[in-house]
């Protein structure tokens, strides 16, 4: 077996195995990893640390990897540690909501300058390892590759509450299953009540999924044009969609109870009154 620093220097990370260090990030109380990707505050999360541990002193990279919601620990990204400097009252200022303190607290924090690696970022999503120390987020010590996913990984399954996908999102997933075993165990079987949101007017649209393939199967049909037959979302531009959960539902309930709590969701969310369902 290759080792993940191994890997990283076969495909061209520099310097000595001593002057890496692998972090392992987790969901934020208030904030999935995955949703600070996609609002872009995952720097600022990963930049700010505690004056007192300074767990990025005394190395060249910092190798992070996610632990995700089904206990795998997925990679994420190199970043060059170029520095760290005094936390400010700017970076106050700029810090994401979920994160803001009192401005006193910040006087025990540090910034550190990471400079992404972008070379490395195909391996995002697809590359696992085997956690050895669960209550080390931080170590040098190296770890096996536990495997690669093949290429066209998206993004990893973040729990049914969690879901948010864009028609090319949704596409990329059903293009390439084998990249996505999460995403494939974790809607085939699943009833479920789900919505679709046109960013561009904010209307809505619920949906249920049921039957033997539940809503990877009927996903599967967006997944081919963006409007999966639905009347109202024809003359739509699927661009713009936006695919959620609204909740999962037993597996063996039949398709008539299914569709009476759709209803009931589609009272709730005003989807018939002022939505896109028909």
């Amino acid at each position: 077996m290759i080792s993940i620093k191994q890997l990283l220097a076969a495909l061209g990370l520099e310097g000595s195995f001593d002057r890496v260090k692998l972090v392992r990030h987790v969901d934020h109380p208030l904030k999935s990893l995955q949703t600070m990707v996609k609002e872009g505050e995952f720097d600022f999360y990963q930049g700010e640390q505690t004056r007192k541990k300074r767990p990025f002193h005394g190395c060249d990279f910092i190798v992070s990897f996610f632990a995700t919601p089904e206990g795998n620990t997925e990679f994420h990204g190199v970043y060059r540690v170029l520095g760290s400097r005094d936390f400010t009252q700017e970076d106050h200022v700029r810090a994401p909501g979920f994160l803001k303190v009192p401005l006193t607290e910040w006087s025990q924090r540090i910034w550190y300058d990471l400079e992404p690696r972008h070379e490395f970022d195909d391996l995002r999503g697809r590359l696992r390892v085997r956690w050895r120390a669960p209550l080390a987020w931080v170590q040098r010590r190296d770890l096996e590759v536990d495997e690669i996913l093949p290429p066209g990984r998206v993004t990893s399954f973040p729990g049914y509450q969690n879901v948010i996908l864009s028609w090319e999102q949704l596409r990329r997933i059903f293009d390439h299953p084998d990249s996505h075993p999460d995403w494939v165990s974790a809607l085939k079987f699943t009833a479920a009540i789900y919505r679709i949101t046109d960013l561009s007017t904010g209307s809505i649209y619920i949906g249920s999924a049921y039957g033997r393939s539940g809503l990877w199967n009927r996903w599967k049909d967006y997944a081919r044009n963006g409007r999966g037959g639905n009347v109202k979302l024809e003359s739509l531009d699927p661009g713009n969609f936006q695919w959620s959960i609204v909740r999962t539902l037993s597996g063996v309930m039949s398709q008539a109870e299914v569709i009476q709590i759709e209803h009931l969701e589609m009272r709730k969310h005003g989807s018939r009154a002022t939505g896109l369902n028909s």
